[in-house]
């Protein structure tokens, strides 16, 4: 036990001056209540209060409060409380206690613990203590000593605690220490100088409505100077580390869940450092995922096993350390090294790795989720003595935080692989997803999951169908035409090295090489069909370069020409200029095109809500349905079809307009032909569970699926033009409103100059099984800009 006077509020001790209320230490109370104690008892304790009111009785002056100057005087009386308010049986080591003046931080008397969690070995408070500024502790005094107050006379209280401080850097670890400050006030006694307030609840309570303000208002309501407090404070210090480590866990959870920010690893581990109480334990924390029914091994930045990332170092094949994990994970169980250098290399060979880095001890602990393996623990240092029982028992405390930590991570994982999923290959538009939702909910509450019922089909009646495409004219004539010409180039590197290697090894080169380059002259190589194109593309690919490698063996005198060939030819180089080229310019056609259909999808979502579904051809079809049934919520008129007719012709207008002006900067330069097809009759869709996308409903609408695929190959009647030329659009229809109704569009675009006032009459010849189509072309105009 020590008598230190400890101030922490930093002021003259014994006075009141800081609050405005008198404050006295005074052992006087303590005495009253062990008076009262030793006429209430009925056991052996009585005999102890008996003692203890006769060390105190010696002391008559204790009547009176205790003069801060002569504290020190009544020791011997400070260590009697605390045997009779601590346990007898509790070490006076591990107990952090103190007795000091009432509602201050102001100590007089405590246990050599309490002492060595405030003070250096210099005497002085340590620097490393988040102590309250000055203004902060005396508001903070003020608010304990009207607690006192209230409860004392109005039988209210305000809530809160004591002054407490929250966390100490330990000088040895390094690491925050959480206490929490008890305070037995018991032992003061509150008197008034004259009369008090009144104050009835409804008062106090409206005005502790705003609490920025509650202190102020009830300094001028019941002043803290006609009160006077004489007694002690019992103060005791508790170590809440392991619940402030644990906490910190669960907020960072929490705080993930609400904000989705990304895992914050330093804030797990720190808690687990403080949680073991020690800096020199390391820790790993690995969630496993399935991918594809395999495990995946979760490496994000603080994330990885500390034994793969050095395998990784090692420059060790996946394999090897993938082992170990397949392994765990089949057979989960804790392994608990404490000399990694002792351990059977043959049976845990990759531990050896982490041996020779300096690591003395190791453990790995299986997390369980619900009874499912979720992840795992890894735990390391490289201090020998660090490693023990009581560090294992301390971190059990977080297995279900950090198994619910995995379990989230998983979640987040497969949630983002699903995003992606259908953001980028099957997307559940947001237009028709509601439909999907009460779908799946009406089959879950069936209990079709369980029977593993069919589920109801999703679809959509009396939906208003468009139809556009924009094709990229003669795009497979013009593939084969640049295979061909790269095929020219390479046959021409080919025999440039059969001659020089001829020159080197003449006896051993065999027929199987063209022997004149006249053998693939201009003439023939434009005759070929593409099927002979394919089989001499292959040989050379692949039948050739095994024999190369193969004459290479055999004649190393040859490995420089071959070398070279090999290096003309490789992929990039000058042999696939043309084919690079070719989709090199199909590529930017294609971004430009979806870059505007993306533009023109948000417009019309924007306008009323419908489902867009794009197809990639060698250009881009789309298709769109409108109608009530797609978008309930909100009142489907006419006037939504008549916009959405103008704006997807003049989408289209625009997009020809783009490509057109794009075509002088290709590589190669292509052109596009537009089309759009007009279906005034309303169809059905559903969506196709084998296909995973909407399709037409019904006999009847398969007609308007069929017109579809037809028309973008048609002819002019009795002509041998095709419908669709570059830099037109081509508006396909049955019936005449159909055309008088688009011509109203073609006039307000011409207006705007995005169409000339070139606008032509077509019939369409018959296809198979559709006849009576009739089209509008339309020129549109170029204005010369990329």
């Amino acid at each position: 036990m020590q008598a230190i006077i400890l101030d922490l509020n930093k002021s003259i001790c014994g006075t009141g001056e800081a609050i405005g209320t008198d404050i006295q230490f005074s052992l006087r109370p303590f005495m009253d209540f062990l008076a009262e104690k030793q006429r209430e008892e009925k056991t052996a304790k009585v005999n102890f209060y008996n003692y203890l009111l006769e060390q105190f009785s010696v002391y008559p002056e204790l009547q009176l409060p205790v003069p801060a100057n002569e504290t020190s005087r009544y020791n011997h009386l400070y260590e009697l409380i605390y045997t009779a308010l601590s346990p007898i049986i509790n070490e006076e080591a591990e107990q952090l206690w103190a007795l000091g003046r009432p509602v201050s931080p102001c100590f007089y008397y405590g246990t050599d613990a309490f002492y060595s969690v405030l003070l250096g070995k210099d005497g002085h408070v340590k620097q490393n203590i988040a102590l309250p500024s000055k203004e902060a502790m005396e508001k903070s005094k003020l608010r304990n000593f009207y607690n006192l107050i209230l409860k004392r006379f109005y039988n209210f209280s305000l809530g809160g605690q004591q002054d407490t401080i929250k966390s100490i850097v330990d000088q040895d670890t390094h690491l925050l220490t959480y206490y929490r400050m008890n305070i037995d006030s018991r032992f003061m006694e509150i008197t008034v100088k004259g009369d008090l307030p009144e104050l009835s609840l409804d008062r106090i309570k409206e005005y502790m409505e705003d609490e920025s303000t509650s202190i102020e208002l009830l300094s001028k309501l019941i002043p803290p100077e006609i009160f006077r407090v004489e007694g002690i404070s019992v103060v005791s210090l508790t170590d809440v580390t392991a619940e402030y480590a644990l906490e910190a866990i669960k907020n960072t959870i929490i705080e993930h869940n609400q904000c989705l920010e990304g895992w914050n690893n330093s804030i797990i581990v720190n808690a687990l450092k403080s949680l073991v109480g020690t800096p020199a334990i390391e820790f790993s924390l690995l969630p496993y995922m399935k991918l594809n029914k395999k495990t995946l091994l979760y490496s994000h930045e603080g994330f990885e096993s500390v034994i793969i990332k050095q395998a990784k170092l090692n420059g060790l094949p996946e394999d090897e350390y993938t082992v170990l994990a397949d392994g765990f994970i089949a057979h989960p169980r804790r392994l608990i090294f404490t000399d990694v250098s002792n351990i059977n290399s043959e049976e845990f060979p990759l531990l050896k790795l982490i041996g020779d880095t300096g690591i003395h001890s190791y453990g790995l602990f299986p997390l369980y989720y619900n009874a499912k393996l979720v992840g795992c623990l890894e735990v390391y240092t490289h201090d020998p003595l660090a490693f023990n029982g009581s560090i294992l028992t301390n971190i059990e405390a977080a297995f279900p935080l950090l198994a619910q930590l995995y379990q989230n991570i998983i979640v987040d994982f497969n949630n983002e692989i699903t995003a992606i999923i259908t953001d980028k290959f099957t997307a559940l538009q947001r237009s028709v997803q509601w439909r999907f939702i009460q779908v799946a909910y009406d089959y879950m509450k069936s209990g079709g999951v369980e029977k593993n019922l069919p589920i109801d089909p999703v679809y959509f009646e009396d939906v208003h169908p468009f139809y556009g495409a924009v094709d990229i004219r003669n795009s497979s004539i013009e593939r084969n035409l640049m295979i061909r010409r790269d095929l020219y180039a390479h046959f021409e590197v080919l025999e440039v090295t059969l001659d020089h290697l001829k020159a080197k090894i003449p006896k051993d080169l065999t027929d199987d090489f063209p022997q004149q380059k006249s053998a693939w002259n201009h003439k023939t190589f434009d005759e070929m069909s593409d099927r002979e194109i394919m089989k001499t593309d292959d040989y050379l690919q692949r039948q050739l370069p095994s024999y190369f490698n193969m004459l290479v063996e055999e004649h190393p005198e040859a490995r420089e020409l071959i070398d070279e060939y090999f290096t003309l030819t490789q992929p990039g180089g000058k042999i696939f200029e043309n084919r690079d080229n070719y989709e090199l310019s199909m590529q930017m056609i294609n971004h430009a095109l979806n870059r505007h259909l993306d533009e023109f999808n948000a417009e019309l979502q924007e306008l009323y809500p419908c489902y867009f579904e794009k197809f990639r051809t060698d250009g881009v079809e789309f298709d769109i349905y409108l109608g009530q049934s797609i978008t309930p919520d909100i009142k489907f008129n006419h006037q939504f079809l008549t916009d959405f007719r103008y704006r997807q012709l003049r989408a289209i207008a625009e997009i020809a307009q783009v490509t057109g002006n794009l075509t002088p900067h290709l590589p190669i330069p292509l052109e596009t032909t537009q089309l759009i097809f007009v279906y005034d009759k309303l169809i059905d869709i559903g969506f196709r569970l084998d296909e995973q996308r909407f399709d037409v409903e019904g006999s009847y609408n398969i007609r308007y699926q069929m017109v579809k695929k037809r028309i973008d190959k048609a002819h002019v009647r009795e002509s041998t033009e095709r419908l669709t030329q570059p830099g037109k659009i081509a508006i396909v229809y049955f019936n005449n409103t159909e055309a008088q109704e688009y011509l109203g569009y073609i006039h307000r675009l011409q207006e705007i100059n995005l169409l000339t006032s070139l606008v032509e009459y077509i019939d369409v010849e018959e296809l198979q099984g559709v006849e009576g189509l009739k089209a509008l072309r339309v020129e549109v105009a170029m204005n010369n800009t990329a």
